[in-house]
């Protein structure tokens, strides 16, 4: 438990990542303050009230049965097949970053575009998880965001994340294929007066645009993507990995009544809406050790694709050995 007590600035956090709000008031702020005498009872607190509930639904950590069937998952395909997917993906991002950029990666009412002028700021608030995330998760494996130099964001979207990572690293890329994101991200960059992140366009044949970095993050992204693309994301990123590096990453590998195979796929409507997509946590280890990259850390957090019981997500942390 911290000794260091609870702020202003956290309590008005824990109000916009938990329960979707800004507090009702001063008062009530200067009463959490008051009740809880640092940040871990002040989370907790939230995480148990009826309104945190009802926003989230019950049993919200609920893990699936020991005895699940497994996902029947394919996970290749050609070149050739590997970009038209991509490309239906990205048409997909593109049109939702046209008409809805902010709302299609935290999809929120307050977040949708007549609502977010008021909202601006608790969007990029939120980012802040994902910051605590990347040092939690570094910390455990016993290094420190000062041991490296360059991080990539994948899947960056209008920078919501990427603003936070460029406060604790010297060189930051932010990647994502939706060009109507990335302009928006560009606009963020260049009004905080941030010079030292770069904003790549991903494209269909070439889905990781970054040759060399240490450290490779990335949060509800992958599971957007088919199982043959993100496997061929991973694949890429895993080999621009340098010696020592890290690799921090979410994603399904468990969804209730999931199957998935190229031509069914390509004979649908890929692209049309957003996709929730799993690849086998065997496929994703395999392909890590094949690359001499080895699990360092493994976290089961079924809540972040909103299915509880029905589905199973991870957040692997991997570093990279040879």
């Amino acid at each position: 438990m911290s000794d260091r007590p609870l702020t202003r600035e956290e309590v008005i956090l824990g109000y916009r990542m938990l329960l979707g709000r800004d507090p009702e008031s001063e008062e009530v702020i200067a009463n959490a303050m008051a009740a809880w005498p640092e940040p871990e009872a002040f989370g907790k607190a939230l995480a148990n009230c009826a309104e945190f509930g009802l926003r989230h639904g019950s049993n919200l950590h609920a893990l699936p049965p020991l005895d699940a069937g497994l996902n029947l998952v394919e996970t290749e395909a050609d070149a050739a097949t590997l970009a038209l997917m991509a490309e239906k993906v990205g048409g997909y991002w593109t049109r939702a970053g046209e008409a809805a950029p902010h709302w299609s990666v935290l999809t929120e009412e307050r977040f949708l575009p007549h609502n977010i002028a008021n909202n601006l700021e608790a969007f990029y608030a939120a980012g802040a998880w994902d910051a605590q995330v990347v040092d939690a998760t570094l910390g455990r494996i016993g290094r420190s965001p000062g041991q490296f130099r360059h991080c990539v964001d994948y899947g960056c979207g209008v920078g919501r994340v990427t603003l936070q990572l460029a406060r604790r690293f010297p060189q930051v890329t932010g990647l994502d294929i939706s060009p109507s994101h990335l302009h928006l991200a560009r606009e963020t960059f260049r009004a905080a007066g941030l010079g030292h992140v770069t904003l790549t366009q991903v494209m269909p044949d070439r889905l990781m645009p970054v040759e060399s970095c240490d450290l490779w993050y990335s949060r509800i992204v992958l599971q957007h993507c088919p199982p043959p693309v993100t496997m061929n994301i991973l694949r890429h990123a895993f080999r621009a990995l340098e010696t020592g590096g890290v690799a921090i990453f979410q994603l399904p590998v468990w969804l209730q009544g999931y199957r998935f195979d190229v031509a069914s796929y390509l004979a649908g409507t890929p692209g049309a809406e957003m996709e929730m997509h799993a690849v086998p946590q065997r496929a994703i280890l395999e392909l890590a050790d094949w690359q001499g990259l080895v699990l360092r850390d493994l976290r089961e957090d079924s809540f972040l694709v909103g299915r509880p019981g029905a589905a199973l997500s991870n957040t692997f942390t991997f570093e990279k050995l040879r």
